[in-house]
């Protein structure tokens, strides 16, 4: 049933694009292009002696892209990260003793495809997307208002609840600036790897409301069936305030039957803010909980810090963090790099 609505918007959507298309096919288009690129990375010290590795460098993201518009009717974003792809092996015994191991794994800083959509914009409020898109469960909207990326990914990517991209196709509505509506469908199976062999799709809807000058509220929802397996699903929301000093954001995310597994089931909450203290540094504090059903975990992080940026585009920022699971307590110092 999803499935054949999902093609029957898309194909009325797709009929519009190329209506108008055809009415701009005779005007010359300019098509402007941009270069960009982010470059993360740091050091920290872990204050507990149990923690290992205790001290290390640390590089979170190098990324490099590429973007065209034509004249605001389409655009097309091209954009290749490098980071950690693979999964570390670990064999225990069945006291749960890591036993020793000999193998060869991936590259942890392997480039990849983030990001390689086409988009087409017939209407001011009308956007039709197709490739590989990003995430709006948690990475176009809440990972922007945190903005410290460069620090640590949002709660939802932290904790792996939901791919930060994959290959499918979104239409979006947006209605005078206040609200904005996307339906779409993904593979469901993230940005490293195709379809899977039982060829089921992963349904999404989100809502973007901003009632008053400064603030946001998002709702994301999707579904993912599975054959002969408990269905996937997630819901989130979110409400930020944000004004020229200050912001401050709040989300709740609830994955059911994660890995498509009925007894796991991931919820969580998170709580960020920061200030403006003058031009060149912002205070900033997060806090994340997570509970996981399958055993009844929790873990609580903290994060807090300040950040300094010398030059536009240039960041750096020393912040403690804490995690509850292990009681480790570290000391970050993050640079970041946009241009």
């Amino acid at each position: 049933m999803f499935r054949i609505l999902f093609i029957i918007f898309l194909v009325a959507t797709t009929n519009i694009a190329i209506s108008q298309n055809k009415q701009d096919s005779a005007k010359q288009v300019n098509v402007r292009q941009t270069f960009f690129a982010n470059i993360y990375s740091g050091f920290y010290y872990s204050l507990s002696e149990n923690y290992t590795p205790r001290t290390g460098f640390d590089h979170s993201a190098g990324l490099f892209g590429y973007k065209a518009d034509w004249a605001d009717k389409a655009t097309a974003i091209l954009i290749y990260d490098v980071s950690k792809t693979t999964g570390d092996i670990i064999v225990t015994d069945t006291g749960g003793n890591v036993l020793p191991l000999s193998y060869t794994k991936g590259s942890d800083y392997t480039a990849f495809l983030k990001q390689a959509e086409i988009c087409f914009k017939p209407k001011p409020w009308l956007e039709f997307s197709i490739g590989e898109l990003l995430n709006q469960q948690y990475l176009t909207f809440q990972d922007k208002f945190w903005g410290f990326r460069y620090i640590a990914t949002t709660f939802q990517e932290l904790n792996r609840f939901g791919n930060p991209a994959d290959f499918g196709a979104r239409v979006t509505y947006k209605f005078r600036d206040k609200i904005n509506i996307s339906l779409g469908a993904v593979n469901g199976d993230g940005p490293f790897r195709k379809q899977g062999n039982d060829g089921e799709l992963q349904y999404f809807g989100n809502i973007e409301l901003f009632p008053i000058k400064g603030l946001s509220v998002k709702f994301f929802a999707d579904y993912m069936p599975a054959d002969g397996k408990p269905a996937r699903s997630t819901i989130s929301a979110f409400a930020g305030y944000k004004c020229e000093r200050w912001r401050l954001g709040a989300e709740f995310s609830k994955v059911e039957n994660h890995l498509n597994n009925s007894a796991l089931s991931l919820e969580g909450t998170s709580v960020y803010g920061a200030y403006k203290i003058c031009d060149k540094w912002h205070l900033f504090a997060r806090w994340d909980f997570l509970t996981k059903t399958l055993v009844y975990e929790y873990d609580s992080y903290l994060i807090c810090g300040a950040e300094f940026e010398p030059y536009k585009g240039l960041f750096i920022s020393l912040n403690g963090r804490y995690l509850t699971a292990g009681e480790v307590p570290w000391v970050f110092m993050n640079f970041g790099a946009k241009f």
